[in-house]
């Protein structure tokens, strides 16, 4: 008896969960819909809630209207929190946006080692079918790292190995061929 109703209830629960999941997609698709239209102020109500709920993409997004200003007035700050949100979930998108903002010192500190790491981890996070992405990435990583000294390089990649061993659902780090 006990039994059935533990199968009962794991039945209902993956069910409701599976509701829950579907419902969160088609939440996301209607913000990325509203964003996609130029409709920023519905795709910002929308995603919100989303992004708070750590949708690691309605973050990126978020912060991307803040960089950019669409819908908001344009924020750095704000962006770098959103997108250090989604960075920290693995976002690639978020992780190179993040990268960029630490590289030219928007809305947080100028930080070439962490502008690295960022770019680092974008690179190894696209995947193959956003070719253009990840080489874009790449790029970011080699000309920052043509700005720094072999400490601050060796630093970055201290910091790539913690965030991987803190993170253990992020792809495996393969070091490009930097300096």
């Amino acid at each position: 008896m006990m039994r059935t109703i533990l199968i009962a209830f794991g039945v209902l629960a993956s069910s409701a969960l599976g509701s829950f999941t579907a419902a969160l997609a088609q939440s996301l698709e209607r913000a990325e819909a509203a964003y996609y239209r130029g409709d920023y102020a519905d795709a910002m109500r929308l995603m919100t809630p989303l992004a708070e709920g750590g949708d690691r993409h309605a973050q990126y997004l978020i912060g991307f209207m803040h960089e950019r200003g669409q819908g908001v007035p344009k924020d750095y700050l704000e962006a770098a929190k959103w997108y250090g949100q989604a960075a920290d979930l693995g976002h690639p998108f978020a992780q190179n946006n993040l990268g960029v903002l630490y590289k030219h010192g928007r809305g947080v500190t100028k930080n070439p080692v962490a502008a690295y790491k960022w770019f680092s981890l974008a690179a190894d996070g696209y995947s193959a079918a956003e070719f253009g992405h990840r080489e874009r990435a790449i790029m970011n990583q080699q000309n920052i790292a043509a700005q720094m000294t072999t400490e601050q390089i060796v630093k970055a990649k201290k910091s790539i190995e913690r965030y991987r061993d803190e993170e253990p659902g992020v792809p495996e780090y393969r070091a490009p061929n930097v300096r």
